[in-house]
């Protein structure tokens, strides 16, 4: 596992999906040749979270996927990816996540 503490966070990651971003593209630059079998599906949600079985080596998977729109010139503006995502919602956190 990739150790992480809070103070790792950009202080600018201050919404959910900033986070899920920030944690995405840290995970896959960690990550980058890492391969898994996965199963297959059609994804119709823009937030979505699974565990499947993978029959083939008898293995539970958690499957997770993010559909975030980015701000127009997330390619040019120069800024860190994270920077660039368009809230999805202003809805609270719900208390079953909370401490």
């Amino acid at each position: 596992m990739s150790a992480f503490s809070a103070s790792d966070l950009p202080t600018t990651v201050n919404t959910l999906e900033k986070l899920i971003v920030w944690a995405g593209a840290a995970f896959h630059k960690i990550n980058r040749t890492t391969t898994a079998v996965e199963g297959t599906g059609t994804p119709s949600r823009i937030a979505q979270f699974g565990i499947y079985t993978v029959e083939s080596n008898n293995t539970d998977r958690v499957i997770m996927r993010q559909s975030l729109v980015l701000d127009p010139d997330y390619a040019i503006d120069g800024k860190p990816i994270w920077e660039n995502v368009v809230a999805t919602s202003t809805d609270a956190i719900p208390s079953e996540f909370l401490p």
